[in-house]
């Protein structure tokens, strides 16, 4: 219960300062059209509706500002650096004197599939029996399922 009025009072705070954020906005806008209702000669109204424009087209303006110096977040998906290490460790091996080439790498299983749509594990079907459930997590026998025999055409 004790959250619940918690959570009820942050949202009235919330919403209060909303109120009155907004209620000085309002007032900047009144103060600003009745500066330029003195300058310019507009009505009170059109002056204040004016002020809201301007005050809106100001935000907006230093929105784009603040987006422009805040640097980009950076994406942990972006596949574009990718060889960048690759090329990095080419480099690096220059001055050491190894080859990339004398490592063991894991031939890709997948290869016309990119890495992203490949799965995530590699499934072993050399231990089923065909009264098993089959490892591909279908729920069939493996003798129905992938050890089917299939009928030559």
């Amino acid at each position: 219960m004790k959250a619940i009025a918690s959570l009820f009072g942050i949202l009235l705070l919330v919403l209060l300062l909303l109120g009155v954020g907004g209620a000085l906005v309002f007032l900047l806008a009144y103060g600003l059209g009745w500066t330029i209702n003195l300058i310019a000669h507009f009505e009170p109204f059109q002056a204040t509706v004016l002020g809201i424009l301007s005050i809106t087209a100001a935000a907006f303006l230093a929105n784009r500002i603040w987006d422009m110096a805040r640097p980009a977040p950076i994406s942990m998906d972006d596949d574009e650096y990718d060889d960048d290490d690759e090329y990095d460790d080419d480099l690096f091996d220059e001055f050491d004197g190894e080859d990339e080439e004398d490592e063991d790498e894991e031939p890709n299983p997948y290869p016309g599939i990119p890495r992203w749509r490949q799965p995530l594990k590699t499934l072993d079907f050399s231990n089923a029996k065909p009264h098993d459930r089959c490892p591909c997590g279908s729920g069939k026998l493996y003798k129905n399922c992938h050890g089917a025999k299939h009928a030559k055409s």
